[in-house]
């Protein structure tokens, strides 16, 4: 049986599956607009909008780093994706009931950051429900992180046209993701297995907490992070050189940008899909390596030929590159933690900040030093390293005791 067929067969899986759909939706609603709205709806000047990001970063991995040790603890997974999605809730109708500066604040600088912690938690119930059927494990991991790639990029395309077309305000991407937040508590309600009713074994495994939080600073940990945080990060400097390039270019145009990112966004879905064929003809690091290459090529690509005619090809080498680096992680932390998905979703966010800091260290020393070319390269070398970091250290060359 095909990952897919039992995802439509199995209510288990059918209501991951609408999990990690709603969570896409809700970030296609509020994300793409969030600068525009603090700045020309709210009212908050550009200061405030980088003290609300700063916020949200460190809101959301503390949440995703507390809640996964604290699912360890209690073993109650359903209590603590509750009380997450919870935050998203009161954040989103916050932002529908009153959209002022101090509002803004609270919500965006704690809430729905709070919030985005569903998402490792969700794959932590993805893999243990997996444990029923491990031949699929990989398949059905691959194809829940294209479902959430799929909606993202549908809502994004449906809200393209409500606000270009459809005489729809900005401000009602809140009222649209306050609902599919609600629908989203609802489905884990309902579709999350209750504490002691799974039908795969979850003992407590009463961690300490302080150990739990410091876990990820050991230096096997700690390098693996930063290796993965650099293959990770690197979508990060093609979001942001993409408009930049593109308005330095003459033959491009404002429209080309959302074109380029929904091609890209298309194309990762059914290379996500074909993985788990990759998957039996390499190791996880393999891939990674590879695709590292690959997605780093075409962000060099993309910085040092933008008005080629071949551009639009290189959605494809983006898809391809993409998959498995937004995709490969999320197995790779829970092997490395076996028996502990708590542990691995919060690796998972801290696995994101390291990329986001790299990242911007990347694009501020490459701006700094010859221009967006020299980011993406910068950028595309960070990847590189890491991905055979990587290898080394899961090779044995690197200490690897986890």
């Amino acid at each position: 049986m095909s990952a897919f067929r039992l995802i439509l067969r199995d209510p288990l899986f059918r209501a991951i599956s609408a999990m990690a759909g709603l969570y896409g939706v809700v970030n296609a609603c509020i994300y793409p607009y969030l600068s525009l709205i603090a700045v020309e709806r709210v009212g908050v000047s550009d200061a405030t909008l980088a003290v609300v990001l700063a916020l949200a970063s460190g809101a959301a991995v503390s949440a995703s780093v507390l809640f996964g040790v604290l699912a360890e603890q209690i073993g109650n997974r359903r209590l603590i994706a509750l009380m997450t999605v919870g935050g998203t809730v009161a954040g989103t109708a916050l932002m529908v009931i009153a959209p002022l500066p101090g509002v803004m604040l609270l919500a965006h600088g704690l809430l729905i950051p709070v919030g985005t912690a569903i998402f490792g938690q969700i794959f932590a119930l993805n893999n243990l429900a997996s444990l029923l059927h491990p031949t699929l494990r990989d398949g059905l991991q691959a194809t829940v992180r294209a479902v959430v790639s799929a909606v993202f990029l549908l809502t994004l395309l449906f809200w393209t046209w409500g606000l270009e077309f459809g005489g729809l305000d900005v401000m009602a991407v809140y009222l649209c993701a306050v609902l599919a937040a609600l629908a989203l508590l609802a489905v884990i309600w309902a579709g999350w297995p209750r504490k002691g009713a799974e039908p795969w074994v979850d003992r407590a495994l009463g961690l300490n907490l302080r150990a739990g939080m410091v876990e990820p600073s050991r230096p096997p940990i700690a390098l693996r992070l930063l290796a993965m945080g650099a293959i990770g990060g690197l979508p990060m400097p093609y979001i942001v050189l993409t408009p930049l390039i593109f308005a330095a270019t003459p033959e491009r145009h404002v429209s080309d940008v959302a074109l380029m990112v929904g091609l890209v966004a298309g194309f990762e879905v059914p290379f996500m899909l074909a993985l788990p064929r990759l998957q039996r003809m390499a190791r996880r690091q393999v891939l990674i390596l590879g695709e590292a290459f690959v997605y780093a090529g075409f962000v060099v690509l993309l910085a040092l030929y933008p008005d080629a005619p071949w551009l639009w090809a290189l959605p494809v080498m983006a898809g391809l590159g993409a998959a498995p680096i937004l995709t490969l992680p999320i197995g790779y932390w829970q092997e490395l933690m076996e028996g502990r998905p708590g542990t691995a979703a919060a690796l998972m966010a801290l696995q994101r900040l390291a990329g986001d800091l790299l990242s911007a260290a990347a694009f501020g020393i490459g701006t700094a030093l010859g221009g967006y070319t020299t980011a993406a390269l910068i950028g595309g070398g960070l990847a590189v390293t890491g991905a055979v970091t990587l290898m080394l250290v899961d090779r044995g060359l690197l200490p690897r005791k986890a």
